[in-house]
């Protein structure tokens, strides 16, 4: 029997791969994971002859795959196939709106998951945000954007970026900033 080779991303098809030995009786060929046969009968999962798909991958699909090959003379194992399932980044906790008075603090949060663990990266109105102005910070598992006395120029849009080597994804909330008597602020340039 070859080696078993897979690949697969969350939420996208798995297929793991083996040449089933040859023999007579034709061998029947049934898959295991970590140890324990696979019920074929699940939805996402399909056996045809050495290849097992899995459907809609999810984290708990991860693990080490073998190919088994049995007749009535006996029974062979493929080696072993380690299957990883990567995830795209999600938020669990997205930005808010935010309405201030000038020279107040702000603090915008986000909290991103995914496998491998997502970069992040804070955007206003579509530009990077430049480090001195903003203070940027990962405490507890938030990505913090802080700054320290708005003023009518941090109006905009701040836009959480996460990504990693399967996905990005983004989330804006907007800042208001008002003069301390109540009346909007408004920045011209010449």
């Amino acid at each position: 029997m070859t080696e078993p080779y897979g690949r697969g991303g969350g939420r996208e098809p798995a297929i793991l791969e083996c040449q089933p030995p040859r023999g007579h009786p034709e061998p029947t060929i049934y898959w295991k994971k970590d140890k324990v046969r696979i019920d074929d009968k699940e939805d996402r999962i399909t056996i045809r002859g050495g290849k097992l798909m899995i459907s809609n991958t999810r984290k708990s699909d991860a693990g080490m795959y073998v190919c088994v090959g049995t007749n009535m003379v006996g029974e062979r194992d493929s080696e072993t196939a380690q299957l990883t399932v990567f995830e795209r980044p999600t938020f669990l906790r997205r930005p808010i709106n935010q309405v201030v008075l000038e020279e107040e603090f702000v603090e915008f949060r986000c909290q991103v998951q995914g496998d491998p663990q997502p970069s992040v990266r804070w955007r206003k109105d579509d530009v990077d945000v430049p480090r001195g102005r903003y203070e940027i910070k990962y405490d507890k598992e938030d990505y913090l954007l802080r700054i320290k006395k708005a003023a009518g120029g941090d109006e905009g849009t701040y836009t959480c970026v996460a990504e990693n080597r399967v996905g990005k994804v983004e989330a804006s909330a907007t800042l208001t900033v008002r003069g301390r008597s109540g009346q909007m602020l408004f920045s011209v340039e010449l």
